[in-house]
């Protein structure tokens, strides 16, 4: 689940925006309901009645995000931005970002619940087989293309790209350290397959909690999939130390950027919530 990726920190803010994929966050943001749709549908292949629920669900679901959750996301980016303001960012300010993200994405749970629990309730065996493939699939191609050679360059470059999609763009050299501490951090690929496993295992026991009515104990299984397992923390706390590092590392002007990058997403959401 998209909206479930973890990053440190500011990154954190992933877990909100979900909507990384496009340039536009006001074109993203309202196109939404039919994208999610159809990846809902990739992973549950429905008949043509269950799709028309799901798109009922989801429009519902918008409409109450953008008139009840769109003006929390305006107060996390300013919260960051006052964090970028103080001078020198702190671990601490980034992990109460991350608190924010999480609060907001268990209040998107706790709507999505009871929208989605009848589409579950209503999904046919072959359709709950169909879900556990696609997630297998999903893992095998993750374990594949991290095991390789190629695995500390993909991490690398899904690192720079994420920061330049949450800061604005990065100038040459910043980008180049950025990829060259991913490259460097040490990733225990069988800590983080078991975790990746762990977290798969829960998202369908959430799933089936909310099809059987059970919407607190569902929400809270995915909300634990947010939490950092023992095996982890390492490599989490090396990508937080290099955030820290990128975000102090920045002179006058290379903030300035990041704050009009986060300037035009907040006209953006302002202007989203409006409409």
């Amino acid at each position: 689940m998209r909206l479930l990726k973890r990053l440190a920190t500011l990154l954190a803010l992933g877990l909100l925006l979900g909507l990384i994929g496009c340039s536009s966050l006001t074109l993203a943001y309202n196109q939404m309901p039919l994208l999610s749709g159809l990846w809902i549908d990739s992973y549950l292949d429905l008949d043509g009645a269950q799709r028309g629920r799901l798109k009922e669900g989801l429009r519902a679901w918008q409409a109450w995000h953008r008139r009840e959750e769109l003006p929390q996301w305006q107060a996390l980016l300013r919260q960051a931005g006052a964090a970028l303001d103080d001078g020198r960012v702190t671990a601490d300010e980034l992990l109460a970002l991350e608190r924010g993200a999480r609060a907001s994405l268990e209040r998107c749970l706790q709507q999505a619940a009871p929208l989605a629990a009848p589409l579950l309730a209503d999904l046919r065996p072959e359709q709950w087989r169909h879900l556990q493939r696609k997630m297998d699939e999903k893992a095998a191609d993750w374990l594949d293309e991290q095991s390789g050679r190629g695995g500390p360059a993909e991490r690398a470059r899904r690192y720079t790209t994420q920061l330049e999609r949450w800061l604005g763009d990065l100038d040459r050299a910043t980008r180049k350290q950025a990829r060259a501490d991913a490259e460097g951090w040490h990733f225990d690929l069988a800590a983080m397959a078991q975790g990746r496993a762990t977290r798969q295992a829960r998202t369908l026991e959430g799933l089936r909690a909310w099809s059987h009515q059970d919407l607190a104990g569902g929400t809270a299984l995915f909300m634990r999939n947010m939490q950092t397992l023992p095996a982890e923390q390492a490599y989490r706390d090396e990508i937080t130390a290099s955030l820290l590092k990128l975000l102090n590392g920045m002179d006058a002007k290379q903030r300035e950027r990041v704050r009009k990058h986060w300037a035009d997403w907040q006209a953006q959401l302002h202007s989203l919530q409006a409409g």
